[in-house]
């Protein structure tokens, strides 16, 4: 074959000098010889480029000797160099392919004991190796370590497309499920044309026996780059399966253990300052799953106090190999959890530092209770150092004193070098001490577990105390060791249970005066209600003559007036007890005022026929006073000398002066006070007489008022009396008032009642007698009314009459009084009518309401008809009066 590529690459040669010889290029062109020796030589070796060189020389010869003559001497000398270049080729070529032949076989000799290495090599080693010849893995073969885990003999086909009889091993497992092949190492380094490691699986042989191999893969390639199979390599590490499935339930076990004692792990690698915490760590440390553990993090989350505390136990654990330290850790929702931190140091083998392991455990719990019992404890011992009013002692089962506080000394004065050693039975009084009162204590202590005891004792100095006790017993392991004692000085508190029997008693009594008030309150309205109905009974008779009705009228005034004069008391009662009246207070005349107030009384010291001396100073006293309320005062003292005096006795009012002030007595020969009587007799509801017999005993309130009104004037008050029919007296004292101050002027006299002729006037109230009477007097004076007994009838009225008044009563269903007053403001003829409240609502708060509400005036019923008649003629003239 070579000696034809020689021939056929001359004969190429030739042909293409003919053509280009032909072409016209000259005879010199002999250059296409070259390329043809020097293939033959290349590819050929020395002969074939030789056989070329002599066929081309051979040809030009020919060629040469058919020319002319005149060419041949070039030609000659052209094919001359042409065949001495062509052999020098051929040798060289020559020389190159010896070169060659011989690194060849130098190379394969080389590959050959490479070859003869790895095999030996591959049958020594002790991991299991196993080769695929092609892709598909059709042959598989494996070394000794691996013929001799599968039971085979040396050389024998693995591969899966065997019968598992004939290869084997059975099946392939990963985590107790069969492995498809196709994730085996071999075929994963097949098909992904790149290394496998690390893979783990577990090799199932048919006798059913495990071995757990960890296999490494790589795949082979032709010189075309495509996969001719894999080689593989595998480790038995069944035993480290199985020591690393022991340390895994050993974990587990010390899992649980520190989860149920709720310690959380952690460990730091001192060299690279990393950390690693358990998910307990973290939780209990306040920091999240995925943030990354360093000692700055760490340090960090401890409380500032504790900071130092913890970078010295750091310290000292790098000198002794152990840390133990307790810190708080902020909690998320405010405060703070204490941790207790445990730690040991781990060290190389050259006895370097390498590591600190530790745990932590949560110890709020704990540290809470001792915080507590330490409070308690400071409690219970401040309670003992500063319980100076408690004697707290102890004593053996003979009663011997064992121990003695400050507050024991305190109490009983004996110091407890005195004390202590001797029988506690001193402390009793020597008729307890006769009666064996403190051997029975203890053994009532022994028997209940406690024994109280409230008695008389004894002090150092021989005086006595109420001392109330409690002796329980003092157990050491089920048996009585001694007593402990706590007792306190109760005389005070015996005392003061004493004075509040006495307070109770007192409001016992005052309840019972509050019922007999009811009682009276409830007579003296009906007294006068039986005359008004009897003056009405005759006021309805025909053919009543003038005088006869003349004297039911005023009967019936005298009863109205009672019935008002009982309900201002009780107002005013209420409302200076409640501080709610402002006296008015004037440099007003004393005699003015006495006479005033003897006025008042005048009709019925006249009804009983008494003689009423009065005794005056002969120059005018001033004093500064509500002239109305200090009227009151004597009209109330005067009162009660004319009740309580029988008819045609003698009543004295006498005015002395005395050191900057005046007194004013009221003396009367009537009834006279019970001694036992005369501490109370300015009390709320006292009375001096039995209710049943009480004819004009009045509710009990007159003195009280009295004695109120008197010392808001800054006076007083005093009632003497020497007994029952022994008649009474009382004095009251007042601040006579700077003679610097201007005297008042003496207040007017009511002008005279205007006629409210033409007045237009409506009355609304719900009580339709009270409505009815009250317009029927209004028209009796002239003025033009309507009546409406609802808020929204009086609103449709005054819409439709234009009132120059409006009398409105406040408590009314529906719509009150105060609504209504507001509605009838928010009209356009609303701003025009005087709004008069007419109501029993008296107290200040209802007048300040009212006029909150828009009303002008505020009457408390029942009015009397001169205040009508007062309000009707401050009015402006009407239209109809001013034409």
């Amino acid at each position: 074959m070579l000696y034809a590529l020689a021939s056929g690459a001359a004969a190429w040669a030739v042909i293409g000098w003919l053509a280009l010889s032909s072409s016209g290029s000259g005879r010199a062109a002999l250059m296409p010889f070259v390329p043809a020796v020097l293939v033959s030589a290349v590819v050929g070796g020395l002969w074939p480029g030789l056989l070329t060189t002599l066929l081309c020389t051979a040809a030009g010869v020919v060629w040469l000797l058919s020319a002319e003559t005149t060419a041949r001497a070039a030609e000659w000398s052209q094919l001359a160099i042409f065949a001495a270049t062509a052999v020098g080729i051929c040798a060289a070529c020559e020389r190159r392919r010896a070169t060659r032949r011989g690194s060849s076989l130098q190379t394969t000799e080389a590959l050959r004991q490479r070859g003869e290495e790895i095999e030996r090599l591959m049958e020594l080693v002790p991991a299991v190796a196993w080769l695929a010849r092609d892709p598909e893995c059709r042959e598989v073969v494996g070394n000794q370590a691996g013929c001799r885990l599968l039971k085979l003999p040396p050389g024998s086909n693995i591969s899966a497309r065997l019968p598992p009889e004939q290869r084997g091993w059975l099946r392939f497992e990963r985590e107790g499920r069969e492995l498809p092949l196709e994730r085996t190492p071999l075929r994963l380094a097949i098909a992904t044309r790149a290394p496998v490691t690390d893979v783990e699986v577990d090799l199932v042989l048919p006798d059913r026996s495990v071995f757990t191999l960890l296999g490494n893969a790589a795949p082979l390639f032709d010189a075309a780059g495509a996969v001719r199979g894999a080689v593989g390599a595998c480790l038995d590490v069944s035993e480290r399966q199985r020591l690393r499935e022991q340390l895994q339930h050993k974990e587990e076990r010390l899992r649980l253990a520190m989860e149920g004692a709720e310690l959380g792990e952690w460990e730091m690698d001192l060299r690279t300052q990393r950390a690693v915490w358990s998910p307990l760590t973290r939780e209990l440390l306040g920091v999240a799953p995925d943030t990354p553990i360093t000692f700055e993090l760490y340090e960090s989350r401890l409380h500032p106090d504790d900071l130092a505390r913890d970078r010295c136990a750091v310290a000292e654990c790098l000198a002794t190999g152990k840390y133990q330290n307790e810190y708080r850790i902020p909690l998320a929702g405010g405060g703070w959890r204490w941790i207790d931190s445990r730690a040991k140091l781990v060290r190389d083998t050259q006895g370097q530092i390498v590591r600190l392991f530790g745990v932590v455990s949560d110890i709020t719990a704990r540290k809470e209770a001792a915080e507590a019992r330490a409070r308690s404890e400071e409690r219970l011992r401040l309670i003992l150092e500063s319980a100076t009013d408690y004697a707290i002692f102890t004593v053996d089962a003979r009663g011997i004193v064992t121990s003695w506080n400050a507050g024991a000394k305190n109490v009983f004065g004996h110091e407890e070098h005195e004390i202590v050693g001797k029988d506690g039975a001193v402390l009793f009084t020597p008729e307890d001490r006769a009666r064996g009162v403190p051997e029975k204590e203890i053994r009532a202590a022994r028997r209940d577990g406690r024994a109280h005891s409230e008695r008389w004792h004894l002090r150092k100095d021989g005086t006595r105390f109420w001392g109330s006790g409690l002796m329980m017993p003092l157990r050491d392991g089920g048996e009585y060791h001694g007593f402990l004692k706590i007792m306190r000085d109760w005389t005070e508190a015996r005392r003061s249970k004493e004075l509040l029997e006495r307070q109770a008693e007192a409001l016992r009594q005052a309840d019972r005066r509050k019922d007999e008030f009811l009682a009276t309150l409830a007579h003296e309205l009906r007294n006068p209600l039986a005359p008004l109905r009897n003056g009405l009974a005759i006021l309805r008779r025909a053919g009543v003559d003038e005088e006869m009705a003349e004297r039911a009228r005023e009967m019936m005034e005298r009863q109205l007036g009672q019935m008002v004069h009982l309900i201002d008391d009780l107002l005013d009662v209420s409302r200076i007890s409640r501080g709610k009246i402002e006296l008015r207070k004037d440099r007003v005349a004393l005699g003015q005022v006495l006479q005033s107030a003897i006025e008042t009384v005048q009709p019925l010291i006249e009804r009983h026929g008494h003689e009423l001396t009065v005794e005056s100073l002969p120059e005018p006293v001033f004093v500064e006073a509500d002239a109305v309320r200090l009227a009151q005062v004597f009209a109330n003292l005067l009162g009660n000398a004319a009740k309580f005096t029988p008819p045609g006795g003698h009543i004295c009012l006498a005015i002395e002066r005395r050191a900057g002030a005046v007194a004013v007595r009221v003396k009367d020969d009537g009834i006279g006070i019970e001694p036992e009587m005369l501490p109370r007799v300015f009390d709320l509801f006292a009375q001096v007489t039995d209710t049943y017999e009480r004819s004009q005993g009045g509710l009990g309130i007159g003195l009280s008022l009295v004695k109120q009104l008197v010392e808001m004037h800054g006076g007083t008050v005093e009632a003497r009396s020497g007994g029952l029919d022994m008649g009474s007296e009382f004095t009251v004292c007042l601040p006579i008032a700077p003679s610097s101050s201007r005297p008042a002027e003496p207040p007017a006299s009511a002008c005279e009642a205007v006629q409210g002729a033409g007045r237009r006037v409506l009355v609304v109230d719900d009580n339709r007698d009270a409505a009815l009477s009250l317009a029927d007097f209004l028209e009796l004076i002239g003025c033009d009314t309507r009546v409406a007994h609802d808020g929204f009838e009086g609103l449709r009225l005054a819409a439709e009459f234009s009132p120059e008044v409006v009398f409105l009563d406040i408590g009314m269903p529906t719509m009150n009084g105060y609504e209504t007053a507001r509605r009838m403001r928010a009209e356009p003829w609303g701003e025009k009518p005087v709004l008069v409240a007419l109501t029993g609502w008296g107290q200040e708060e209802d007048k300040a309401r009212a006029q909150e509400a828009g009303f002008d005036r505020h009457i408390v019923k029942p009015a009397a008809p001169e205040v009508l008649e007062a309000l009707l003629a401050e009015l402006p003239a009407s239209p109809v009066n001013a034409a």
